[in-house]
């Protein structure tokens, strides 16, 4: 009689063993496949962000914003710039700090209390 409960609880044992196993593996396996999506989300955003360089090389050359320039002379109105147009820091005028700001104008401490509301979402 004993023996036979002994038996019952190894296979019992067993069995709770065996679900244990399963249901790790099953857990790893969709572990894995996100894992394996998430490379690939990485995978696409490196080449979307090699193709975006390409492109902003392509749009920077100097010729090509020279013939842009020629063609849309008459519509940006550019000119040459002369040298004393080029100003250093110190000629630059310091803007004026308002006391208050303006009515609907953002200022740091509402950067602060929507960070910490968005923080307070989050969770």
């Amino acid at each position: 009689m004993v023996g036979r409960i002994v038996n019952l609880v190894f296979v019992l044992a067993m069995l709770a063993g065996a679900v244990v196993t399963y249901n790790l593996k099953h857990e790893t396996e969709k572990a894995a496949a996100r894992v394996s999506r998430l490379h690939a989300v990485i995978a696409k955003e490196h080449e979307a962000i090699a193709f975006l360089k390409a492109e902003w090389s392509v749009l920077s050359q100097p010729g090509r914003l020279q013939q842009l320039i020629v063609r849309y002379q008459d519509h940006f109105r550019l000119e040459p710039f002369s040298a004393s147009q080029v100003a250093t820091l110190d000629e630059i005028p310091l803007r004026a700090v308002d006391a208050e700001p303006a009515p609907g104008e953002a200022t740091v401490a509402d950067a602060g209390s929507v960070a910490s509301a968005i923080a307070e979402t989050s969770n």
